[in-house]
């Protein structure tokens, strides 16, 4: 199992800005952790509401010791972090639920969010900043403010949450199976992923940049890639996009 290390700030703008501009010194497994964020964000450069103590404000440093780790399974990553949390979540009487590619979800609300961001030079991969966000003592008056629906934990079971102690058991349980999945892939994890997705068989929008892809969530294939068919006789594969739940 990978040993990871983790390396606590009171305030930082992001803990994947902090882990990007310093990716050099950090080591594979490090984790940045800020009690609180300034500029917290996630995909799309939307903000990620973190400006508040209790909570999980992380970011994972990627930096594998394989001979071709351009080869390796990296995104597929994200989704065992998200799995991970699901987890953590079920030991509080939580039972998650996952939007493609690697939202978290209590009762249709957001309660955890990722962005992985890669450091490619030329040919040489650098490193990957694996960032994560879990709303876990947010109260109602904050949530309101959120601009999605959104909840916490501490919400959820109506008593606060030791943010710590949910670090600590969450991180061990993601690096003991880190190097298994980049050796295995995403069919290692691909069942109980499937599992956790309410929105197979339900009409999605993908978006892309200015792109947008319409169809029915059919399944998650061995690469964790979104399978939509977009006409009777097609279906089509989708590796990277933001999903977006039809009416």
């Amino acid at each position: 199992m990978v040993r990871h290390r983790v390396i606590r700030f009171a305030e930082l703008d992001s803990t994947n800005r902090h882990a990007l501009a310093n990716l050099t010194e950090l080591a594979d497994g490090d984790v940045i952790q800020a009690d609180i964020q300034t500029a917290g964000h996630g995909r799309m450069n939307r903000p990620w509401v973190s400006h508040l103590p209790g909570n999980l404000c992380l970011t994972l440093v990627i930096k594998p010791r394989h001979a071709a780790p351009a080869s390796l399974p990296l995104a597929n990553l994200s989704q065992l972090l998200a799995l991970t949390v699901c987890r953590m979540l079920d030991g509080h009487g939580a039972r998650a639920t996952l939007k493609w590619p690697n939202d978290v979800l209590l009762d249709g609300r957001k309660i955890a969010g990722l962005l992985a961001e890669t450091v490619v030079q030329g040919h040489t991969f650098g490193g990957m900043a694996l960032g994560l966000g879990v709303n876990l003592n947010l109260d109602a008056a904050t949530l309101a403010t959120v601009s999605q629906p959104a909840t916490s934990l501490s919400e959820w079971t109506g008593s606060p949450v030791d943010a710590d102690a949910f670090r600590d058991a969450l991180l061990e349980m993601f690096f003991r199976e880190r190097d298994a999945l980049l050796e295995h892939g995403f069919g290692l994890i691909r069942d109980e992923y499937l599992a956790r997705c309410g929105f197979l068989g339900r009409e999605v929008e993908i978006r892309r940049g200015t792109e947008s892809l319409r169809g029915i969530a059919e399944d998650v294939d061995l690469e964790g890639a979104l399978m939509i068919r977009t006409a009777p006789d097609r279906i089509e594969p989708v590796a990277i996009g933001e999903m977006f739940l039809g009416s």
